[in-house]
């Protein structure tokens, strides 16, 4: 029963993996110059002249694409590459002299809520498959040269050499001498 309701709650891997490869493609279309949609320049114009902005944008825009597509860092890729579409659709469609378009700001929103969802809602293990690129640590068998033999330890020390400590009983004027907090009780079993 559980199983089938995570199955029927979660997207599955492959089903979330095909969507970010469709978003991300989309976004690295729009970088490259294939087709035609809201790219990073006009972020990168408040502060780059017009021909490095193109180039800081669509560069952006394509390595933040990659890094989306492939599952690199997915989460905080997938995060700025959408800060960066919004802020640059709201410039575009807003900023000064823009005329509002709501119909592109609307698309550009609508892209960037399925590049949210494209990390949401998956399963732990699921989780550790999204990336294309994994590292998997694997431990590492080392290999001896030689076996050693263990050797036995004999005691050169021979039982007759050995001091034995004795401690005398404690007779009962010595509790009574002795800083001891049971001392009423030794007297009475003392006296009795």
């Amino acid at each position: 029963m559980a199983a089938t309701k995570d199955s029927s709650e979660n997207l599955s891997q492959t089903g979330q993996n095909l969507i970010r490869v469709l978003i991300a493609s989309y976004f690295i279309a729009v970088s490259v110059g294939m087709i035609s949609g809201t790219d990073a320049t006009p972020l990168a114009a408040t502060f780059l002249p017009p021909v490095q902005a193109q180039f800081v944008g669509s560069a952006t825009l394509f390595i933040l694409g990659y890094m989306v597509m492939t599952g690199i860092w997915l989460r905080p890729a997938a995060l700025i590459l959408g800060l960066i579409i919004f802020w640059s659709s709201y410039i575009v469609n807003f900023g000064t002299g823009a005329t509002a378009v709501v119909g592109d700001f609307w698309r550009d929103l609508t892209l960037v809520g399925a590049l949210m969802l494209t990390y949401m809602k998956s399963t732990p293990r699921a989780a550790q498959r999204r990336a294309m690129i994994r590292w998997t640590p694997r431990v590492r068998h080392i290999q001896t040269g030689t076996k050693v033999a263990p050797r036995r330890v004999v005691s050169s020390v021979k039982s007759s050499n050995v001091v034995r400590l004795c401690v005398a009983p404690r007779t009962p004027e010595a509790v009574k001498t002795s800083d001891n907090i049971f001392r009423d009780a030794l007297e009475e079993a003392a006296a009795s």
